[in-house]
């Protein structure tokens, strides 16, 4: 998968571990990536004033107790942070929220550290030269690259440019949503565990970790990389859930063996598993789970597999 396609878990990873990914950016003017301000009662207050439904919501039904899919984006606009009317009153229904991992969870965090600290596949000199230029265009601190996987690198390179875009985990639909179960003291659990993420993200040989590597970089310096970042955000933020259903289409992202076969490791192998989550959840209480959109789509997205666990599955908007 190229470095669009890793978006999402970058997103997340940021998401876990804000200080790690963000806020060691240099000091270098007009051509450094903007920064996201901290969410404040100002912020919140114009988000609320415009706050409109955006991604993808569905009811799921089992046993006279109604749950919650919510397919997110993982970063937002700041003026994103605020919840629709529908998913604000889905929300409320549940008793627990279910994120893809829990970030309340302190060893999540440590998980994460611990993720961002693995010893790194070696790379030839000349890509390992590639990936340190493109971060330090970029304005990240060269020394960062010393330590952690080299696939994390690229993924952080991703993430950067999304923060061009004007798109921030900070802002992202799961940092609201669990500000305000927090708030609520609305349970918060984790659908996976932190490892089994890194074992859909990392590479598992050093020809694998050159390989994504390669194939992000070229990606990220690809003229048609920004288009295909803001044709997904454009889905999400207008609902278009057909047009996320061709993302396979239009992503250039699934052109190649080792791309087709980083997907479905990163997508499709992950949604049973969260799937099993949400039904052993289900059971006891009312769930809003917030998973990336992508887990969303096709026969083997959550939808479809709970559907046909015997949910009556039906698409708010």
């Amino acid at each position: 998968m190229n470095a669009i396609g890793r978006l999402g878990r970058a997103w997340l990873l940021a998401l876990g571990g804000m200080t790690v990914f963000t806020s060691a950016l240099a000091q270098g003017g007009d051509r450094c990536p903007p920064q996201a301000g901290t969410p404040d009662r100002q912020l919140l207050m114009q988000a609320q004033q415009q706050a409109a439904d955006r991604g993808f919501l569905w009811r799921i039904s089992r046993g006279g107790r109604d749950s919650f899919l919510y397919g997110t984006l993982h970063a937002g606009q700041a003026d994103w942070f605020a919840l629709g009317p529908r998913v604000e009153a889905a929300l409320h229904r549940t008793g627990v929220l279910a994120l893809e991992v829990n970030l309340t969870d302190p060893s999540v965090l440590q998980a994460v550290e611990q993720a961002m600290n693995r010893p790194a596949w070696p790379l030839p000199s000349a890509l390992m030269q590639s990936l340190r230029q493109a971060w330090s265009a970029e304005c990240l601190p060269v020394s960062d690259l010393d330590t952690g996987p080299v696939e994390l690198h690229v993924t952080r390179l991703a993430v950067v440019r999304a923060q061009r875009e004007g798109l921030f985990p900070i802002y992202g639909a799961e940092s609201l949503l669990l500000m305000r179960s927090v708030a609520a003291q609305r349970p918060v659990v984790g659908l996976e565990q932190v490892e089994d993420q890194m074992q859909a993200l990392l590479a598992r040989s050093q020809p694998e970790a050159e390989t994504l590597v390669r194939e992000a970089l070229k990606e990220l310096a690809h003229p048609e990389a920004d288009k295909v970042l803001k044709r997904l955000v454009g889905a999400w933020n207008r609902s278009d859930l057909g047009d996320l259903e061709r993302y396979g289409n239009w992503c250039q992202c699934l052109t190649t063996a080792s791309q087709r076969e980083q997907h479905a490791r990163l997508i499709d192998a992950r949604n049973p598993g969260m799937a099993d989550a949400i039904e052993r959840l289900h059971r006891d209480v009312s769930v809003f789970a917030a998973v990336g959109a992508l887990h969303m789509i096709g026969p083997q997205g959550l939808p479809a597999l709970l559907q046909a666990r015997g949910f009556v599955v039906s698409r708010v908007f």
